[in-house]
């Protein structure tokens, strides 16, 4: 009995260890023209698996191996040809045992050949560590740009100026395939997830996730990692992005920007129109002072 109570603490004490190990990553080359985006891909999951790995999977999860195709574009778009949009440049596939990057389109598509693959690692990680549990895709989305750091400060204005968000309930399934209703999206989702961290602190994705797994069901994990239904969150989420970037989009949509506008013709003519008269005044004062 002693010796059961000694592995026991022995297993316990290792688990928490076990989520913190990235999963292996082997990259398969079409060819040498593949090497230095794969060099740069393994050195930055050296830099980052870890961490990643700890932010998402829950402790005590083992996920498997990681193939990384790393394709010239003809191949790319041979094996994943109406799978993606046609500015996509990396896939990860479930049950995420299988990723693929373009690395002839990576420079000029992307933010990068580091992010694209931090991006779909994430990916990889969310469907072996939800299990049989689906997420919704805002939820993999969102927490594969905050992982590979895929948003600049322009992002955000685009965000206000683009106007209404998309809710939530709309980004669960496949994101539309248009650049600018899929970039809309992606930078939706990111703010969701963004704000599931700030609501319920930090390490919420991964509560999510955690239950979600152990309930086999995205809906019960939600409810048991926050205390919150997931159709109520989205519902708070969407006034709360209307009350931080309503007044500025209010500010400079047409109608409120032409007025605007007119307010401030109006004070400046009317600025001109004093500085004249004094200045006429002051010319009538002289002339006096003269005669």
């Amino acid at each position: 009995m002693r010796v059961f109570q000694v592995l026991l603490l022995t297993l316990l004490l290792y688990l928490p260890s076990m989520a913190a190990m990235p999963p292996p990553v082997h990259f398969r080359l079409h060819d040498e023209a593949a090497l230095p985006v794969a060099r740069q891909c393994e050195q930055v999951w050296r830099d980052h698996g870890a961490d990643l790995a700890r932010a998402l999977v829950p402790a005590g999860v083992v996920v498997d191996t990681v193939h990384c195709l790393v394709l010239p574009s003809k191949q790319f778009q041979q094996y994943f040809a109406g799978r993606l949009p046609d500015w996509g440049v990396g896939v990860a596939l479930s049950p995420g045992k299988l990723i693929a990057l373009d690395h002839e389109r990576l420079p000029t598509v992307g933010p990068g050949p580091e992010a694209v693959f931090l991006h779909e690692m994430t990916h990889a990680l969310l469907f072996q560590a939800a299990g049989e549990a689906r997420l919704p895709t805002w939820l993999h989305e969102g927490a594969a740009m905050r992982a590979s750091g895929e948003w600049r400060f322009t992002d955000t204005v685009n965000v206000i100026l683009e106007g209404h968000l998309p809710s939530l309930a709309s980004l669960d399934g496949p994101f539309p395939r248009g650049a600018g209703s899929a970039q809309r999206a992606y930078r939706t989702s990111l703010l969701a997830v963004n704000w599931l961290e700030s609501q319920h602190g930090p390490g919420a994705v991964a509560r999510v996730v955690a239950e979600a797994r152990r309930r086999g069901d995205f809906r019960q994990g939600f409810i048991a990692a926050t205390g919150e239904l997931p159709e109520d969150f989205a519902s708070r989420f969407a006034g709360s992005m209307r009350l931080r970037f309503g007044w500025v989009l209010l500010l400079f949509r047409w109608p409120t920007l032409f007025v605007i506008m007119a307010l401030l013709f109006s004070v400046g003519a009317i600025r001109k129109i004093v500085i004249n008269r004094r200045s006429y005044r002051e010319e009538d004062e002289e002339d006096q002072e003269d005669a």
